[in-house]
């Protein structure tokens, strides 16, 4: 179950701490951020320039700020201490291994799918998300590691699809016979979210090469064997995160 106060303790605290470290031993310090710290953009697609459009007491406020003040201290510890850090805002990733009962879309859809039960969608659908392969966030976090940009940088798969089609593509990968369902909407949910990846393009000459349906058979695979292997007892999370 999504809870707040550790959520916001775990990102600001774990990240003070980790810079307390990582300037002790003189370290470089990489914050595995989020698109979240764009909230609901009035920007599309998102630049690491844009400032972002985040309800500062809604529901998932927790996260979105908690992320943000993370990446404010890795910057006053930049100033500072002459710290260096590296600030990857990480967009929607997917792949084997996933916690299967995480809540989030993509195991929930499969999920859903593989055991034909109704495949539910907040809202009417529309709103969008961007989906990248797990190997392509390694590959673009170590040659972000490995440069010297000290700047946010985007890493994910800019092939923006609607929810409602991501959920269509898993039905049909998954040959299942699984309804499609819609509930209310949830508050606060960002109806567009696709990065612009152009900085990742030219300062770290990274993009995405994994094809989503390719991804997507993969991970299938995996919750399958999961399933199998476990007799079934998966239990579904009734919160959704996009």
């Amino acid at each position: 179950m999504y809870n707040p106060i550790k959520t916001i303790k775990t990102n600001t605290l774990g990240t003070i701490n980790m810079l307390g470290l990582a300037k002790r031993v003189k370290a470089k310090m990489l914050l595995a951020s989020t698109s979240e710290v764009y909230g609901d953009p009035e920007q599309h697609p998102q630049t690491e320039n844009y400032w972002g459009n985040v309800n500062p007491i809604g529901p998932r406020a927790c996260y979105d700020e908690a992320k943000r003040v993370a990446e404010s201290m890795c910057y006053a510890y930049k100033k500072q201490e002459a710290l260096e850090v590296r600030v990857a805002s990480i967009f929607n990733t997917f792949g084997p291994r996933m916690y299967m009962n995480d809540g989030r879309v993509v195991s929930n859809f499969i999920l859903q799918c593989l055991q034909n039960k109704s495949v539910t969608i907040y809202g009417d659908g529309q709103q969008t998300r961007s989906f990248q392969y797990v190997t392509d966030l390694v590959e673009g976090l170590i040659q972000l590691m490995n440069s010297n940009y000290s700047l946010p940088v985007n890493l994910g798969n800019p092939e923006e699809h609607s929810i409602e089609e991501f959920a269509t593509i898993i039905k049909k990968l998954s040959g299942s016979s699984s309804k499609i369902v819609h509930l209310k909407a949830m508050e606060d949910d960002p109806r567009k979210r696709k990065p612009d990846i152009e900085r990742a393009r030219l300062i770290l000459n990274w993009f995405p090469k994994v094809e989503l349906t390719d991804g997507l058979i993969s991970t299938i695979d995996y919750f399958r064997n999961e399933l199998s292997r476990n007799d079934n007892q998966w239990s579904m999370k009734q919160r959704m995160t996009y």
